[in-house]
């Protein structure tokens, strides 16, 4: 593990690099294995499907990515937070702090709207009805959150294109 230490002379953009193609080569290998490795193993309950033996390997380093993904992100915004300079609420006339809280005010409104106003019909899963209203509800807070996000955001780069926020400006 020597090349992933961190020294002063390594720059952060060295470190991330090797720590990508390291992620790229162990998820080549590893789904390279599970369709190789016992793939075409027929499911006991039902032959028509298939049960890959490496199943559980895929699940297990997925989950173990999402909950190294968001460790890694709670540090970067609790370190972004300490380290930020108060002083600054605006950069270059852009008030990014002013940003930062409508964005996550908007992200929040959100999701509780689209989790209060979520569709709880049962809907068919492998040929099983899933019925649980706290999942179908949590699934269409997020799918339609990011839906609106994405508008939104789309809104604000063609706002920005335009220029018409400058025109604004001028006239005050």
């Amino acid at each position: 593990m020597r090349f992933l230490q961190y020294n002063r002379g390594m720059k952060t953009e060295r470190v991330s690099t090797r720590v990508l193609f390291i992620l790229i080569a162990f998820i080549v290998l590893l789904f390279g294995a599970f369709f190789i490795i016992g793939f075409d193993t027929p499911y006991s309950e039902d032959p028509d499907f298939n049960a890959p033996l490496l199943t559980d390997a895929v699940l297990i380093f997925v989950y173990l990515l999402i909950v190294a993904a968001l460790v890694i992100m709670a540090y970067s915004v609790v370190r972004a937070i300490k380290r930020r300079d108060k002083s600054t609420n605006v950069t270059n006339n852009i008030p990014e702090s002013k940003i930062m809280w409508c964005t996550v005010a908007l992200l929040l409104c959100c999701m509780v709207i689209t989790f209060l106003l979520g569709s709880t019909q049962p809907v068919q899963v492998n040929g099983v009805e899933f019925a649980q209203t706290f999942w179908l509800k949590t699934t269409d807070m997020f799918i339609n959150t990011v839906i609106v996000m994405l508008i939104v955001a789309v809104l604000g780069v063609a706002f920005g294109v335009s220029g018409y926020g400058r025109k604004l400006r001028l006239k005050k």
